[in-house]
């Protein structure tokens, strides 16, 4: 299951005006912070929490502005894996959804070649994250940490607009995506500096092993609107 939690920016985007009211379809958090649903996982009336245990992906959703375009930026909240696309209609959670996990998948497919993994390793953990991950949830909740290492993202996005050209093509995406995530991080679940390339191939491939809990609350069905 993919949660995205938006920051104020992206919950801006995602929230339009109809009949001179503001609607949104993001819900609640469960908890008040990511750390707190990654180790007491909520799950909504109705569903069995043993046959429905799977794995929860925690992201940071944030939403810039750059020459009049904007960009949706999602960073792993575990790996600080960054996922810059092209932001399309405000408001439209699905047509991000359906941007987001193709390169989500070509930034994997791309970085776990480059570890040296075969192409059938590759292929079974993105088979596994389509076996697995069916829904999504978008909660109005950030990161103080997160945020840093997504404002350096975007000072990086920016730097390139100005100076190289705007970035309005997949393959400039994930080229720029591959870029941002070698730059080494902090955090303070983890020990030292680290990767965000290597963390979020690592994570991928250990997930596909052992699958973790899921927090299954307000979720939007994924498998309805995949093109």
């Amino acid at each position: 299951m993919l949660v995205f939690n938006c920051t104020k920016a992206a919950v801006e985007f995602f929230t339009v005006t109809r009949q001179g009211k503001k609607v949104s379809p993001l819900e609640p958090a469960p908890h008040k912070t990511i750390a707190e649903s990654i180790e007491t996982p909520a799950f909504p009336n109705g569903v069995d929490t043993d046959t429905n245990g799977g794995f929860q992906w925690q992201w940071v959703l944030h939403c810039v502005s750059i020459k009049r375009k904007k960009y949706l930026l999602a960073m792993d909240y575990q790996s600080r894996f960054c996922i810059t696309v092209l932001a399309g209609k405000k408001g439209d959670i699905y047509q991000f959804l359906n941007t987001f996990e193709p390169m989500l998948k070509a930034c994997f497919h791309s970085l776990a070649n480059e570890n040296g993994a075969d192409t059938v390793e590759v292929e079974c953990c993105i088979d596994h994250y389509d076996r697995e991950v069916n829904d999504c949830a978008f909660h109005p909740r950030s990161d103080r940490s997160v945020q840093a290492h997504l404002n350096d993202v975007h000072w990086h996005l920016e730097r390139h607009c100005y100076e190289d050209g705007m970035l309005l093509e997949d393959v400039d995406l994930l080229g720029f995506n591959l870029f941002s995530g070698q730059f080494p991080r902090n955090s303070k679940h983890k020990k030292g500096h680290f990767f965000p390339n290597e963390e979020f191939v690592n994570q991928w491939q250990q997930w596909a092993l052992e699958p973790q809990p899921v927090d299954m609350s307000n979720v939007i069905v994924l498998r309805h609107h995949r093109q």
